[in-house]
């Protein structure tokens, strides 16, 4: 670096001055330091931006066919986590039905762990291979986010089916033994399960007759091909609403404000709350960042009153648990399908 040489008109002038080089030198040093700080701070501003996630589009997978309660849900819920996600990202569905609910289920297990790869779950489906078989997931392989949904098993007929309540069902069944299919949205998924409950404790046996999901299941009930469904009330309630199927019982602790007129299988004399939960998952080890993001988008998404309003005219029973009590919740449903396995095995 050249020191420049200070001089003046005075006598002397042109005469180098040491005092002179150190005020030049602190002029450069603050020069050089200021420049170094604002070069930070746009290296700063730029890598925040480029770490808000998501930055590309998150596949959510869907165990079971597009226009079922799951599917229904799922996209009823992406645009709401989109809104609260901080990254520009879009969710886009991928239905993996079939199996019961396992083919997905082991997709989102399965899917590479950078968080952009999340699914819905249903509880007790998700549990049940797990109890007949060794599936290509366990409950170690998803990082929970969060349950949305509580559906309770409803057992429906078409609005012209001889069936007018659910004692005129059960006592056909007793007359009858075997002789009823009854629709459900997979062996061993959630609806099948419920039912095994049911009939277990009422001691009835009907013909069961799984579909890929709660969809399909309904439309063969409104075809004629089987006599009754079982499917989550949420499913039941707008087709009972148009007068197309009759609900004759729910699985529900309550009755629903939405389907009021709904009795309970507690009402009628049998003791048993049992259906659908759905939530959210992403593989085990995700970035710990996204599965932040991620959990926090689904709890101020189900917080938020459009999505309540989206789902209340849906006719979504909304529950809302977050991960810790999600993940709690799967071991205990776990625990409770064994011993309904041990009673009833199903898929043998």
């Amino acid at each position: 670096m050249i020191i420049p040489r200070y001089c003046d008109s005075r006598r002397g002038a042109g005469k180098f001055r040491p005092e002179a080089v150190e005020e030049t030198m602190r002029i450069f040093r603050a020069i050089a330091a200021a420049g170094l700080a604002v070069s930070a701070l746009a290296m700063g501003a730029s890598g925040s931006a480029a770490a808000e996630y998501p930055e590309r589009n998150v596949t959510m997978y869907v165990a079971y066919s597009p226009g079922g309660g799951t599917d229904v849900m799922a996209r009823t819920l992406i645009p709401y986590l989109e809104k609260y996600l901080p990254g520009d990202g879009s969710i886009v569905v991928e239905n993996k039905p079939g199996a019961g609910g396992e083919i997905g289920f082991t997709a989102i297990a399965t899917a590479e762990n950078d968080g952009y790869s999340i699914g819905m779950i249903n509880v007790p489906a998700v549990v049940t291979p797990l109890i007949q078989r060794t599936p290509g997931y366990d409950l170690d392989s998803f990082e929970t986010l969060g349950n949305v949904v509580s559906d309770p098993g409803t057992i429906v007929v078409r609005e012209d089916s001889e069936f007018q309540t659910l004692d005129d069902l059960v006592t056909y069944v007793r007359e009858n033994p075997g002789s009823l299919p009854i629709g459900n949205s997979a062996i061993g998924g959630s609806t099948h399960t419920a039912l095994l409950r049911f009939l277990g404790m009422a001691d009835l046996e009907v013909t069961h007759v799984p579909f890929p999901g709660s969809a399909p299941s309904r439309t063969a009930l409104l075809g004629g091909h089987v006599a009754a469904s079982i499917m989550g009330l949420g499913e039941a309630g707008p087709y009972h609403q148009e007068g197309k199927l009759r609900i004759l019982g729910t699985m529900a602790s309550e009755r629903w404000d939405e389907v009021p007129e709904a009795p309970t299988f507690k009402e009628l004399g049998y003791d048993i709350v049992a259906g659908s939960d759905r939530g959210l998952v992403a593989p085990a080890g995700i970035p710990e960042d996204a599965a932040t993001a991620l959990a926090e988008a689904v709890r101020q998404a189900v917080a938020d009153p459009e999505f309540q309003e989206e789902a209340r005219k849906q006719l979504l029973p909304l529950n809302y648990l977050p991960p810790k009590e999600h993940r709690e919740h799967l071991a205990e449903t776990l625990t409770k399908m064994e011993e309904v396995w041990e009673r009833t095995p199903w898929g043998k």
